[in-house]
């Protein structure tokens, strides 16, 4: 079990995934340090307001520094995005986002602290090369779920969560924000309405549940990420949660295969989708090769299987990052899954 164990965390791996989750890291720092630097261009820093630190001991640097030190941080993090400079450019960024959250407890914030370790995982891996050992996607990958079955577990054993109390009071005082939407009247009302809230509670604490399971099993992994993505969409629309909702998002990518080229999609040269996979096939999981001429696109899956024509297309979006959640759905329709048990 110890080797098999060692194996599979040492084993290479496609690095394409923590690559892509780098590039898009890059734009969540920059909206995690906004505040900081908009403070900092009217000469604010966390020294000027209430503050605690989290020791004695953690060093404290002159402002000057230290608001060059942000400003620092946002260079390296366009830098991590454009792949100038990789390994110091994502180590700068963990470096300073990770010294500014402990100079103060008030800095503290769990989506803050899940950047962090993203960050850490991101400067670990060598994410400039093709392949490298798996490891950091594994533990990214139980950091991931982590987060969803702590947080559902947590509003499972609270009675107010799971009873519905704690929704319906956020709606509650935020009713005046709710009424200035263009909401009708009756969407108002559900949504203040004790009970509504006493269902959709449980709801959410399901959703959270299946998540954490399903994004580690095959047959449940699509759906999960497909739910994940509605999970925070509705999360950034009803609640601020800072840069939680578009790093959640963007850590889904490291539950792609790490393997590339092991599918084949087979286009006429003259059709443009070939050159749209290619663009959009950021996770490098298909292999295009040229057919005939006037014959419709076939796909060859991984399992061996075929698809041919409107299926295939749709199978391909459904595996590519930026069409995949809208895609995704399409799978279900008759006419592709008997394209895909035949």
């Amino acid at each position: 079990m110890i080797a098999a164990f060692d194996e599979l965390l040492g084993r290479q791996v496609s690095m394409r995934a923590l690559a892509l989750l780098r590039v898009l890291a890059g734009p969540i720092v920059l909206l995690h340090l906004r505040p900081f630097l908009a403070d900092s261009l009217e000469g604010r820093t966390y020294g000027d307001a209430f503050h605690e630190q989290y020791a004695d001991w953690y060093p404290e640097l002159p402002e000057p520094v230290y608001i060059g030190l942000l400003w620092l941080a946002a260079i390296a993090a366009v830098a991590m995005t454009l792949g100038v400079f990789v390994r110091l450019a994502t180590t700068t960024t963990f470096a300073i986002v990770t010294y500014n959250l402990f100079l103060s407890t008030t800095h503290f914030h769990n989506n803050r602290a899940y950047l962090v370790i993203v960050l850490g995982l991101l400067a670990a891996a060598p994410t400039d090369r093709e392949q490298g050992p798996a490891w950091p996607l594994w533990l990214l990958r139980f950091e991931a779920s982590a987060v969803y079955a702590a947080s559902g577990l947590s509003k499972l054993v609270d009675p107010d969560w799971f009873g519905g109390t704690v929704t319906w009071q956020r709606v509650v005082r935020a009713r005046d924000d709710l009424e200035a939407w263009p909401l009708p009247d009756w969407v108002v009302r559900v949504l203040t309405d004790r009970d509504f809230h006493t269902g959709a509670a449980k709801v959410i604490v399901l959703t959270e549940l299946f998540i954490a399971a399903g994004l580690w099993l095959r047959p449940t992994r699509y759906l999960a990420v497909w739910v994940a993505v509605v999970f925070h969409v509705m999360i950034e629309v009803s609640a601020s949660v800072q840069v939680f909702s578009f790093l959640a998002i963007a850590v889904l990518v490291v539950w792609a295969v790490p393997s590339t080229r092991d599918r084949v999609i087979r286009i006429d040269p003259q059709r443009r989708l070939g050159s749209v996979v290619r663009r959009l096939d950021w996770l490098a999981r298909f292999r295009v090769e040229p057919s005939d001429a006037g014959r419709p696109a076939e796909v060859v899956d991984r399992d061996g299987t075929t698809l041919r024509g409107a299926p295939a297309v749709a199978f391909v979006f459904s595996r590519l990052p930026v069409t995949a959640w809208f895609t995704l759905p399409t799978l279900l329709l008759p006419s592709v899954r008997r394209a895909r048990t035949r």
